[in-house]
C-alpha cells in the first residue's frame, strides 16, 4: 500500500513538473491575471500573485507536505484525501491557465487578421505601380517604424529599472517580439521605397 502511495506521489509531481513550465510560459507572454483567475476564484489557494508561476510553487509546497505525511504515517485514508484536495486544486489551476491561453489567442487572432489585411493591401499597391499611393503607404509605414522604435525605447527603459527576475524575461520577450516587427516593417518599407525609385 506504501508503495502505490509513493507511485500516486511521483506521478503527481511529474504532473505538476509540467504544469510549471506551462506557468512560466504563461507568465512569460505577460498576461499577468492570474489572481483574478485563481485567488478570487478558489479560496483553497492562499496566494496572492498576479504570477501562474507562484500558484504552482504552493502547489509543491502542499506535495512536500503529503509527501513528509507518507513517510510518518501509515494512515492510507489520510494521505488518499490530502491527495484529493491537491488534485482538486492542480485542475482548477491547469484550467484557469488553459482559459486565459484560448482568451489571449481570441484576442490576437483580430491583430494578426489586420497585419495579413494591411501587408495584401501593401503588395496590390506595389504591384499596381500608383505612385502617389506608394508614396502614401511608405509615409505610413515610417509612422509605422516610429511607432515600434518608441515602444522598444519604452520597453528597453522599463527592463533596466525592473528587478523581479518573471519581469526581466517578460520585457525581454516583448522587446524581442517588437524588434521582429520592426524588422518586417523596415522590409516592407525597403520595398516601397524600391518601387518608388523605379517608377522615378
Amino acid at each position: 500500500m506504501a508503495s502505490m502511495v509513493q507511485l500516486e506521489l511521483q506521478r503527481l509531481a511529474d504532473k505538476l513538473r509540467q504544469l510549471k513550465q506551462q506557468a512560466e510560459h504563461r507568465d512569460l507572454q505577460g498576461d499577468r491575471s492570474a489572481y483574478a483567475k485563481m485567488a478570487v476564484l478558489d479560496e483553497r489557494f492562499s496566494c496572492r500573485s498576479d504570477l501562474f508561476f507562484d500558484y504552482v510553487l504552493e502547489l509543491e509546497n502542499d506535495l512536500s507536505r503529503i509527501a513528509r505525511l507518507s513517510d510518518i504515517s501509515q494512515d492510507v485514508e489520510l494521505i488518499k484525501l490530502y491527495c484529493d484536495r491537491f488534485i482538486g486544486k492542480f485542475a482548477m489551476l491547469q484550467s484557469q491557465m488553459n482559459k486565459a491561453l484560448a482568451l489571449q489567442q481570441r484576442q490576437r487572432a483580430p491583430q494578426q487578421q489586420k497585419v495579413i489585411s494591411w501587408q495584401n493591401k501593401l503588395d496590390k499597391i506595389i504591384r499596381s505601380g500608383d505612385r502617389s499611393q506608394l508614396q502614401e503607404k511608405l509615409l505610413q509605414q515610417k509612422q509605422f517604424e516610429q511607432q515600434l522604435e518608441y515602444k522598444i525605447a519604452e520597453k528597453s527603459q522599463r527592463l533596466n529599472r525592473s528587478n523581479p527576475q518573471t519581469d526581466t524575461a517578460r520585457l525581454s520577450a516583448e522587446i524581442l517580439n517588437l524588434k521582429s516587427r520592426l524588422g518586417e516593417c523596415q522590409k516592407t518599407t525597403w520595398k516601397l521605397e524600391q518601387k518608388i525609385n523605379q517608377i522615378k
